[in-house]
């Protein structure tokens, strides 16, 4: 069957696992809630007709619909019930007439005022010698006086009545507010109205429609207060669920109906509509009633619906089922299903990245203070914080342990900022509010407004993050940020750079000091590093300058001696012409290069004077590089021509050709335009198209011969009406050429091929001759006056057979002869320009010339003086480039140090006068020297080895200085260099400026934080920015929001539920701008859907603490960080069927999904986690002193947890306190111990008084079920005033009340106590089933800070076994640095020599020191200490820690302790041993600094202040026990109270407030207790609930009434056995102020009790012929002094002895 179900699962999908998961956990939800049905099943509820009828005290208000909205709610909210604490009133006085007459209780309002009948008088009768009998009715006026006194009286006892109900009331209310507070997450207070009863299920009897309200209590007006909540009403469907034939169909109809117009059940103007619509509307067989309970209702209806507002507290009905529903129906619709939880339900494998590369040591210690270049932690944050921020980036879920105290709110609030920095969505939630409640406070103050704490009802929290989010949105943009984010992030980087390089050498100089020194494989110590050094100063210093350290020899022995033989191998000069850096000869021209250059330059010269003879032009240089050209044609100024625009332009004038006379013509008219440029386009037009006809003619006549007879003679008309003859008719007539005799003419005009026109086709080949000739005739004419007069032979000279072919040829010359200014001319003067020949210039432009004249010198010019401008031109170039060539060649020789050299200048001179055989001889010279390079080049190549490691050396050797300048290097030159290189290091190490590294480490760190608190701030609001700048619609949503919240008002008004559903439509939209959500998981269940609302990151906090019901919220997080520890408390599954349980599990999970057989109500989220996630766990404790941590580091966690908290930070001592009650005992099976309640509160009152709890917040845990907390919760309300309880934030509870939550100074209740009578020890108390015992334990040990007291009724020794949990406790409080002083007897004080040496140092100069100090998990070489002042000192060098490992966990101690504001002061051995005077000297000077004097004592800066203070406590305590005892009462009533919690409110109501008792003592002047100004009593009352009265006069104690308690035993501190008190109050004798006992007894065993009692340190040798110590100073006088009345003289000793370890102390015989 396992294997089919195994085989079953694996063919599962996730989704159908996740289905599986969830149905299972619903149904496991339903077992665990119990279906209420009638309302006196809640443990509270009251009826708002039941409340009393006073207005000056109760304030009653219903949330009544109006018509107009009030908008001016109050700060707390919409108050429904306020309820004042009235005070009862004297009666009035009686007058002196009846006075004697009233009967006793005349002053009790619960009863009638009555008088005596009769009394005796002062007359004596003389029969019976007795007073005569004297009767009330004897005297009228008597009786009238009564009358009216008896009627104020009346109305002064209704008064009191009224009072009384008013006092009742608030005491239940007052009672429920501290208990809704500490139960805040599991029951509410409610509002409801509209009991349904139904005739067949007589059981029911429940509001159905519900309205969350909240109670608060304002001691300062010690006033109990009800407010609305902001959330809509509820119908309390259960109700429904028994009942059988009533329409269900309507329920959501009606839910809808009722979150619509939000009908509130106090509301009494529209909800009775509501609810009577609702009732007809389940069932017609139904009655409503607005008046109550109608009579005999059953007989005619089934279901009866009245009305009836109430006030309810029950169970917190949460989201839990409707959230699993909604998971369910997602994974179902969309088959999504998140990696944690896939993870969780199916398993497999997990993709485990690869280890990165070794971090570095930098990285190291950065990541012990929490830094990082990715992860933006803004607090003071540490290395597990920096893994978890690792770790969510790669896992889908991460678990962190969090023993007690370790900071996860402080881890997660970092967290928080790093993820909104991310731009990623959070929500962090938790079991209980407490450990969410100081969470936003903790994120920076710039992200604050991108999260909403919703740890309540209240909207105020999303109001304040919505207008910061609008605000900051109206002022900045995401541009902007960017900008700051990009400066931020440089700034960042170079904080961390400056950090890691600071550290570094911080590492670097401790590892120097520890590290032993090698030199060619000699190690030496750096101690034995500087006596070499100092030993040889004189003979082996001869090497100059400083060298690099470490180093080797940098060069062998044979390169050095090479090295120094080449100071005589070059002459001076030599050397003066190398260090010039002499040009290679390869890099100048030869002597044949330099030739050709020459005869280039010449050459150049002479075409120059060739040009300028030739032309008469005057050739002369302007400047360095130009010359100037003076001709006819004026002056040209010719600079650098480009060469190729020259060849160019003569190209060009080539093109040109020779210029005809007609070019410059129609150069002149096509520039003219217009007609004169139209006629020369009408010839080209006109040679075109005689072209065309010529074509088109020769085309038609080939093959025949056309011969034009007579032209003159020939009409075309006539030819052509002939050819149109000849077209028709074919011929013509002989009538017709009769008729017509221009016919015949015509017909005769041609031949063709030898005939006379015959045809219509001889016409055309006539008629088409005839237009050619007509077109040549009109061409020649055009010819003729263009071409013929300007030198050109007539057209029809041009052919006489075709003479329009030749002048087509000639249609591109008039084309570009037109076209001439526009194209070839202004090309020409372009490329003039670009030589820098002007063309008005060269052209002789002048304004008079016509247009034909200035074309004809244009063309002259071109002709003749450009070319030969531009062959100038050529040779000017020539001769520039030979210049340049040297020109560059004497660059080369004057080139930086060159100009300096002999050879350079000479063939400088060589070049200047272009001789060549002068060059060639310099050239030579160079050559020759140039090779010496080599030579000069070994020596330096030898000198740069040598100089990077000794830089004056080489210099020295350069410049041929002293022993340096010689030709042969030093025998010793090795050991010159150990010297140096052991100098240097010592130099180094010594010289560094440790303290200033330090101090900048410091700041940096500081900047650090500083910076990336900033930009975590404005990454996250980039990136919010980023997601909503452009949104129209959320921004829409906010600011409407916002208006919407604040016209709902009080939300009375007629629009209200309209404007409520608008806020929850905006909402959800204002939601998704919000980041970050901080709400306990009950909230989030109840407030989001898991459908809709996913978040980047779920963070859950105290996972240890939900069950699996909470495993829905895990659903909306992508990936998960679950914070818990398994070693508290965890869900406990009270009342749930463990049958049923199982069998849900065998139908759901069985073989579906792994560990199935862990899933009940008992586990927890965080269990769940660690089937599938390893934990990692945070080890730095934070909250309270070491020794109040130590017990749950032993208990539960194998001493891996770190204190960081110093002893010295709190003065409350001792830290931790073994207070047994004597008289404690526990009431049979009953979970009460009344004398250790008693105990604990007075010595918590004790505690208040005196000084040095100041502020102090207060926590009392009862170890041994609920009845004991509650009873002592009784008793703090009846003796501390209320206000003082809001003050110390004083709460009383369990274990789990207390996870999540710490108080200064915590009381452990441990109730148990042997039975009297019953022999042996108690029943062994192990821990527990699934660890129970041990969780609550460790919860209860570790919530105090400062102070923890376990007070218990036990006998260690005898009560209890080995092994037994509470003999643990018991025995770590007795005695917490037991195991430490065993670890000190073990090791010695120093660790060194050197350490020894230092301290020796130090302490002969007066100053006191603490060896081997410990903070916390750390332990410190030696501590100055003066006063309270404290400053490490560390000594570094030849001991124990040395080591990179070592080193690194020595510099991540200090980074931690100086994040706690340690100063340190560290001393090297090098540093010490090299001048040992000046290093204390500095050490004393830092001392100095850090207000550390000389204090020539060693008194223990604790052990006084520890037994003064306890004693002063318990002294008073004892004080207010006695009178506590004398205003008892019945400890039955107590008993039962405590098993009752109904019955709380029946005990006797002490009014703390006006109780005189309870007074503020002013402790600062003296350490006496003060005595209570007076005493009030309870005078019991058997008709009536007893209430306090304050007595004018104290009565005589009748010893008949004396209260139960007077006879039992009572706190005696410090004395073992029970003591029991005579009944008679006047013999009592006050515990700690007993007698001093008779002489006769046991002198010894009453010394060590006494000491015993008042915790005083002693070591007691006696038995061994020793004495008896008391180990402490002058604190311990007023000890000593009541010593010596029992007998016993003490002596003081300074430096003690050997029972003290040295320690001063008092001895004694």
């Amino acid at each position: 069957m396992d294997d089919s179900k195994s085989e079953f699962s694996s063919v599962l999908s996730d989704q159908e696992k996740v289905v599986s998961l969830f149905q299972f956990i619903q149904e496991l939800n339903k077992l665990k809630q119990k279906a209420i049905l009638n309302i006196k099943e809640y443990p509270w509820e009251r009826s708002l007709l039941d409340i009393p009828n006073d207005p000056e005290n109760i304030i009653l208000h219903y949330q009544d619909r109006v018509a107009e909205e009030e908008q001016d709610k109050d700060s707390e909210g919409n108050l429904i019930l306020s309820v004042h604490k009235p005070e009862f009133q004297k009666c009035p006085s009686p007058e002196v007439s009846f006075e004697p007459w009233l009967a006793p209780g005349w002053d009790d309002f619960r009863g009638d005022a009555s008088v005596v009948p009769s009394m005796p008088g002062k007359e004596i009768d003389e029969e019976t010698n007795k007073p005569k009998e004297v009767f009330f009715t004897d005297d009228p006026r008597r009786q009238l006086e009564l009358a009216q006194w008896l009627e104020s009286r009346e109305k002064w006892a209704e008064q009191q009545r009224t009072i009384a109900q008013t006092r009742d009331l608030f005491t239940d209310l007052y009672r429920l507010y501290f208990e809704l507070k500490r139960e805040s997450e599991t029951e509410e207070m409610i509002a409801a109205n509209g009991f349904i009863q139904d005739r067949e299920h007589p059981e029911v009897c429940h509001p159905i429609v519900t309205h969350r309200v909240r109670i608060d209590y304002d001691a300062d007006i010690n006033t109990v207060s009800v407010y609305d909540a902001p959330l809509p009403s509820e119908l309390y469907t259960v109700a429904f669920q028994v009942m059988d034939g009533i329409n269900l169909g309507e329920i959501n109809i009606l839910n809808e109906d009722l979150k619509k117009n939000d009908y509130h059940p106090l509301d009494r103007n529209e909800t009775p509509g509501f609810l009577k619509v609702l009732i007809h509307q389940l069932s017609s067989d139904s009655t409503f009633s607005d008046t109550g309970v109608p009579a005999n209702w059953e007989k005619n209806s089934r279901l009866l619906l009245y009305l009836n507002r109430c006030l309810i507290v029950r169970k917190r009905i949460d989201g839990t089922l409707k959230a699993i529903e909604q998971i369910i129906e997602n994974v179902q619709e969309t088959g999504e299903v998140p990696g944690p939880i896939r993870d969780i339900v199916s398993g497999g494998m997990m993709e485990v990245p690869e280890d990165s590369a070794e971090e570095s040591i930098e990285e190291q210690l950065a990541a012990v203070g929490g830094e990082s270049v990715d992860i933006l932690l803004s607090k003071p944050a540490n290395k597990e914080q920096l893994n978890i921020a690792r770790r969510i980036e790669q896992y889908n879920a991460v678990l962190v342990q969090g023993p007690p105290g370790t900071g996860k709110t402080h881890t997660i609030a970092n967290l928080l900022g790093h993820f909104l920095a991310q731009g990623k969505s959070i929500l962090v939630t938790s079991y209980t509010s407490k450990a969410l409640r100081v969470l936003k406070e903790k994120v920076s103050p710039g992200l604050q407004s991108l999260c909403v704490s919703m740890l309540d009802d209240s909207n105020v929290d999303m109001e304040r993050s919505v207008n910061g989010i609008t605000d900051y949105m109206s002022q900045t943009t995401s541009g902007d940020i960017r900008k700051e984010m990009t400066n931020l992030s440089e700034t960042r980087k170079d904080v961390i750079k400056q950090l890691a390089a600071t550290r570094k050498k911080l590492f670097t100089l401790i590892q120097q000091e520890c590290n032993t020194l090698v030199y060619n494989g000699e190690e030496l110590s750096p101690s034995a590093a500087a006596q070499f050094a100092v030993a040889h100063s004189d003979d082996l210093s001869y090497i100059p300058g400083k060298v690099r350290v470490p180093s080797s020899l940098p060069l062998p022995f044979e390169q050095l001696a090479d090295l120094y033989r080449s100071n005589g191998g070059l002459t001076e000069a030599d050397e003066q012409e190398l260090e010039c850096e002499l040009p290679s000869p390869e890099e100048i021209a030869s002597p044949e290069a330099f030739g050709q250059i020459v005869t280039e330059f010449t050459f150049a010269q002479r075409q120059l004077d060739t040009i300028s003879s030739r032309n008469s032009w005057a050739v002369t240089a302007s400047g360095s590089s130009s010359v100037e050209v003076s001709g006819s044609f004026g002056v040209v100024t010719l600079t650098q021509p480009p060469i190729n625009e020259v060849r160019e332009l003569k190209d060009h004038i080539r093109s040109i050709g020779r210029i005809e006379k007609w070019m410059q013509q129609a150069a002149v008219d096509g520039k003219a335009g217009g007609a004169y440029r139209q006629r020369w386009l009408t010839l080209i037009a006109q040679i075109q198209a005689v072209c065309k006809c010529s074509e088109s003619v020769l085309a038609e006549q080939f093959g025949q011969d056309v011969e034009i007879l007579d032209v003159s003679s020939i009409q075309k008309e006539t030819l052509e009406t002939i050819r149109g003859i000849f077209a028709e008719k074919g011929k013509i007539s002989k009538l017709t050429q009769m008729l017509h005799k221009e016919y015949v003419v015509a017909l005769e005009c041609a031949k063709i091929s030898g005939h006379f026109i015959q045809t219509a086709q001889d016409c055309d080949l006539v008629l088409h001759q005839l237009e050619l000739l007509e077109l040549r005739g009109k061409c020649a004419k055009y010819w003729d006056v263009l071409m013929a007069n300007t030198g050109m032979p007539a057209f029809f000279d041009l052919d006489r057979e075709c003479p329009e072919a030749i002048a087509d040829n000639l249609i591109p010359e008039i084309q570009r002869a037109l076209d001439w200014y526009q194209e070839d001319f202004t090309l020409l003067t372009d490329k003039m320009e670009m030589i820098g020949i002007p063309g008005d210039v060269l052209f002789a432009a002048n304004p008079l010339d016509s247009d034909y004249v200035a074309a004809e010198k244009q063309f002259s010019a071109i002709a003749k003086t450009l070319p030969q401008l531009c062959d100038l031109c050529e040779a000017i170039h020539q001769s520039n480039q030979c210049r340049i060539a040297l020109d560059n060649e004497t660059a080369i020789l004057m080139s930086g140090k060159r100009g300096s050299s002999h050879l350079c200048k000479n063939l400088r001179v060589s070049i200047e006068s272009l001789d060549g055989n002068s060059y060639a001889e310099n050239y030579a010279a160079l050559k020759q020297v140039y090779e010496k390079y080599t030579l000069q080049n070994n020596r330096e190549n030898l000198l740069k080895q040598l100089e990077p490691v000794a830089p004056d050396w080489a210099d020295a050797i350069r410049q041929r200085r002293d022993i340096h300048g010689k030709s042969s290097v030093p025998a010793s030159i090795e050991d010159a260099w150990k010297w140096k290189q052991l100098q240097g290091i010592i130099e180094e190490i010594t010289a560094e400026p440790f303290q200033e590294l330090q101090a900048k480490s410091l700041s940096l760190s500081k900047k650090y934080r500083e910076v990336t608190a900033l930009f975590a701030e404005k990454s996250a609001w980039y990136h919010l920015l980023r997601r909503t700048e452009g949104n129209i619609t959320m921004h829409q949503a906010l600011q409407g929001w916002k208006l919407t919240v604040k016209r709902i008002g009080k939300g009375t008004g007629k629009t209200a539920p309209k404007l409520k559903a608008e806020a929850r439509k905006l909402m959800s939209q204002c939601q998704a701008a919000v980041p970050a959500w901080i709400m306990p998981i009950n909230k989030a269940l109840e407030s989001l859907n898991p459908k809709e609302n996913k978040f980047d990151i779920v963070i859950i906090d105290e996972a240890s603490q939900s069950d699996i019901s909470s495993l829905a919220i895990l659903y909306m997080g992508k990936k998960l960080i679950i914070v818990g520890d398994d070693k508290q408390v965890s869900p406990m599954a009270v009342g749930v069927d463990s049958l049923k349980m199982d069998a849900l599990e065998q139908m759901y999970l069985h073989g579906k999904i792994p560990n199935a057989q862990l899933y009940n109500a008992k586990t927890s989220i965080y269990d769940i986690a660690a089937t599938t996630f390893k934990p990692l766990m945070l080890h730095e404790h934070f909250r309270c002193v070491p020794e109040i941590i130590g017990f749950s580091n032993m208990l539960s966690y194998e001493y891996q947890i770190k204190p960081l908290r110093e002893a010295s930070s709190s003065n409350l001592l001792p830290a931790v306190v073994n207070y047994r009650v004597d008289a404690g005992q526990r009431d049979g099976k009953n979970k009460v111990n009344i004398p250790e309640a008693k105990a604990v509160v007075a010595l918590m009152r004790a505690c208040m008084e005196q000084p040095e709890y100041s502020g102090k917040t207060f926590g009392v845990i009862s170890l041994l079920g609920d009845a004991q907390y509650q009873l002592i919760q009784k008793e703090i309300d009846a003796s501390i005033p209320p206000k003082e309880i809001i003050r110390r934030n004083i709460l009383c509870g369990n274990s789990a009340n207390f996870q999540g939550d710490e108080r200064d100074v915590i009381f452990l209740s441990l109730v148990d106590s042997k039975d009297i009578g019953t022999p042996g020890p108690l029943h062994l108390l192990n821990y527990g089933v699934d660890d129970s015992n041990r969780k609550r334990y460790n919860v209860a040990a570790s919530r105090a800070k400062d102070q923890l007291w376990v007070v218990h009724s036990l006998d260690v020794a005898n009560d209890l076994k080995p092994g037994d949990i509470r003999k643990q406790l018991l025995d770590y409080a007795f005695n917490p640095r037991a195991l430490e002083n065993v670890h000190h007897e073990i090791s010695t004080a120093s660790e060194s020599p050197f350490e020894e040496a230092v301290a020796i140092a130090l302490s002969d100069r007066g100053y006191h020191l603490v060896q081997q100090w410990e903070v916390g998990a750390y332990r410190l070489d030696m501590v100055a200490v003066y006063g309270k002042k404290v400053v490490a000192i560390e000594c570094d060098g030849e001991r124990w820690h040395s080591g990179d490992s070592k080193i690194r966990e020595d510099m991540e101690r200090q980074t931690i302790l100086e994040r706690l504001g340690w100063r340190f002061i560290r001393i090297r051995g090098s540093e010490y041993y090299h001048a040992p005077a000046q290093t204390i000297e500095r050490v004393i000077q830092e001392l100095t600094e850090c207000g550390i004097e000389p204090e020539n004592t060693n008194t223990s800066i604790t052990a006084g202040r520890a037994s003064e203070l306890l004693s002063r406590v318990k002294e008073r305590a004892a004080q207010i026990l006695s009178d506590v005892a004398e205003n008892s009462y019945d400890d039955s009533v107590i008993i039962e109270t405590a098993l009752n919690s109904k019955s709380l409110e029946q005990l006797p109501n002490f009014d703390a407030q006006s109780d005189t008792r309870y007074e503020t003592v002013d402790r600062t002047s003296s350490p006496v207790p003060a005595v209570p100004a007076f005493k009030s009593k309870a005078k019991p009352d058997v008709a009536a609930k007893p209430q306090v009265k304050i007595a004018e006069k104290e009565p005589a104690v009748d010893t008949k009434k004396v209260p139960t308690i007077l006879r039992e035993p009572i706190l005696i501190p410090g004395v073992s056995g029970p003591r029991v008190l005579p009944e008679t109050v006047e013999q009592q004798v006050i515990p700690g102020m007993e007698q001093e006992p008779p002489k006769s007894m046991n002198t010894s065993s009453n010394i060590i009790d006494f000491l015993k009692r008042r915790d005083i340190h002693f070591v007691d040798k006696r038995s061994n012929g020793g004495a008896l110590w008391l180990i402490g100073g002058n604190e311990l006088k007023p000890i000593i002094s009541e010593a010596e009345k029992l007998g016993i003289r003490f002596h003081f000793k300074e430096a003690g002895g050997k029972a003290t370890k040295g320690a001063p102390g008092w001895w004694a015989k």
